[in-house]
């Protein structure tokens, strides 16, 4: 067997360490390369992420569209059906374009209920009607005077209340016994009033 010279050895090492070198600087370089790539490719994925960024605030924007057209629509409904409501109570309401015509109003269901009740009402008068809280309403008193018994003044006061076509409403009563013509009377001075929309005149 034939052993290597020193000079031989010498020589086949210093191959390897530059070949070991080599590598490195390749290495380095490739390493270096790829920095360089992404330093110059950062803005694009910077701009890849600005969109991402767009995207998720316009899906944001959208669902809070969403939600208000939701939100309008409930509201559209709650809408219809105050209106609804309010357009029954209002048929409630006395139908006379005038103060004069919703007194007259009052007037003629008073004088049902009277008959209704036996009793004759001995005068009328129209009070000075009054706005309330909101100015698209009237309130339109009415007085008359009756002379009746315990029993048929609960009758008329009931009837009052619950008449069906006009939300009449007792304002005030006053009473005298002594002033009725018949025993077990007495004279009633009853104020009603109803309520209709705010016309003028």
């Amino acid at each position: 067997m034939k052993i290597p010279s020193w000079e031989s050895f010498k020589d086949e090492c210093s191959t390897l360490i530059l070949d070991k070198k080599k590598r490195y600087i390749l290495i380095a370089g490739a390493v270096l390369l790829l920095f360089g790539l992404a330093f110059r490719l950062f803005p694009v994925f910077e701009g890849i992420q600005g969109i991402g960024t767009d995207i998720a605030a316009q899906q944001k924007r959208v669902a809070k569209y969403r939600q208000t057209v939701k939100g309008r629509g409930e509201l559209e409904a709650r809408l219809v059906s105050v209106n609804k409501s309010l357009e029954r109570v209002e048929a409630g309401l006395l139908t006379g374009k005038t103060v004069a015509l919703a007194a007259v109003d009052i007037q003629n269901i008073l004088n049902e209920i009277a008959t209704g009740s036996g009793v004759e009402i001995k005068s009328v008068q129209v009070l000075k009607s009054q706005k309330q809280d909101s100015d698209q309403y009237i309130s339109v008193p009415v007085q008359f005077m009756v002379n009746v018994t315990t029993r048929q003044l609960k009758d008329i006061l009931y009837k009052i209340e619950a008449s069906p076509k006009f939300f009449l409403t007792v304002e005030r009563i006053g009473i005298n016994v002594s002033g009725a013509g018949s025993p077990g009377q007495m004279r009633c001075e009853i104020t009603v009033s109803g309520i209709m929309k705010n016309v003028k005149e």
